[in-house]
């Protein structure tokens, strides 16, 4: 038997060009009728970040900055998913239910690759922007840790 696809994670970035890649994931849900968990994750500060804004921030306006990226992602993704959605409103009208919407603070590929464990997903798309060889070298890829390190199976799709 063929294995199924009953729910889609797609990772997306909530940068310009992923119209495609939400088409694709939705196209994917009507065909299996699966679940979709649209997913962003905010990437913590590193170390040098984190103590120049506890050295120059008091800890409830970090908070309350915080908590501002958190409401402005939220809002973008809703921005986003809602036009799409309404954009798509007859062809979406068989989905099985409406895509969940989820907020992850944590390094992407590790987001990405425990929220996928965590909710038994069957599929993993993400997008991936063209880098140069240098700059793949250096930044690395959160698509390639995904597709290297994930035992769930993962749909790029470029974004150029």
């Amino acid at each position: 038997m063929l294995a199924p696809i009953n729910t889609i994670l797609y990772a997306c970035d909530l940068e310009g060009n992923t119209q495609s890649a939400l088409e694709l994931v939705m196209n994917l849900s009507l065909a299996h009728k699966a679940n979709v968990i649209i997913m962003h994750s905010l990437e913590p500060l590193n170390a040098q970040a984190s103590n120049m804004v506890y050295n120059y921030v008091s800890a409830e306006t970090s908070k309350k900055m915080q908590e501002e990226a958190i409401r402005s992602v939220k809002e973008r993704m809703d921005q986003q998913l809602d036009r799409f959605m309404d954009d798509h409103k007859e062809e979406l009208a068989a989905l099985k239910t409406p895509p969940e919407r989820l907020i992850v603070h944590a390094v992407p590929s590790d987001a990405i690759k425990r929220t996928a464990e965590e909710r038994n997903v069957d599929l993993i798309v993400m997008n991936s922007r063209t880098h140069s060889r240098i700059g793949q070298l250096l930044i690395g890829s959160t698509a390639n840790n995904v597709i290297h390190h994930s035992n769930i199976p993962v749909l790029v799709v470029p974004i150029k």
